[in-house]
């Protein structure tokens, strides 16, 4: 601590889920580039599949100060094997690359046939077409590579900062415990 305005941290800016409601537990996990212009920030409700809300900083305010704000740009659901969404977990963990062109979401608590809390993983590409519509496509599910039930695969991610690689983390996974 040297004194100077840089030892102090203050709120300058606030940023709610463009969903209304209560009890979503939005901010349950956070995402951003390395530059800080995209922002992804789950919401896990119990009972309900989860969501992932991506926002965009905006430029300065006209007012010459050095203030940001972000804008809600899309938001991102899981939806099951079977069509549902209920207690997948979707957005249980968040990676982004460093470019913020790959976003990985976490379902932990999605099923796949005959096997519950197996898990998926979702990767997303920003602006996949190139056509500047600036979102999130959906380019690949992955699946638990294991036929074990409640192995919660991707309770846990991260991802290199060129987005090409992941460590998936699966909870349950060979546990042998018994209760």
């Amino acid at each position: 601590a040297d004194g100077s305005t840089y030892d102090t941290w203050t709120q300058n800016l606030t940023i709610s889920s463009n969903d209304p409601g209560t009890n979503k537990r939005f901010g349950h996990a956070l995402a951003a580039n390395d530059n800080g212009d995209l922002l992804a920030v789950s919401s896990k409700a119990p009972g309900k599949a989860g969501m992932v809300e991506i926002f965009r900083r905006t430029s300065q305010s006209n007012d010459d100060s050095v203030d940001h704000s972000f804008t809600h740009i899309q938001t991102l659901s899981g939806v099951t094997a079977d069509g549902s969404s209920i207690n997948s977990e979707f957005g249980h963990d968040l990676a982004m690359s460093k470019d913020g062109n790959t976003l990985i979401i976490t379902a932990p608590g999605a099923d796949q046939t005959n096997q519950a809390d197996s898990g998926t993983i979702y990767y997303y590409k920003w602006d996949a077409d190139g056509d500047s519509t600036l979102a999130y496509t959906l380019q690949q599910t992955i699946l638990a590579p294991d036929t074990e039930s409640n192995m919660r695969f991707g309770s846990s991610i991260d991802i290199n900062d060129n987005g090409n690689r992941l460590v998936i983390g699966a909870e349950n996974f060979g546990n042998s415990r018994k209760m």
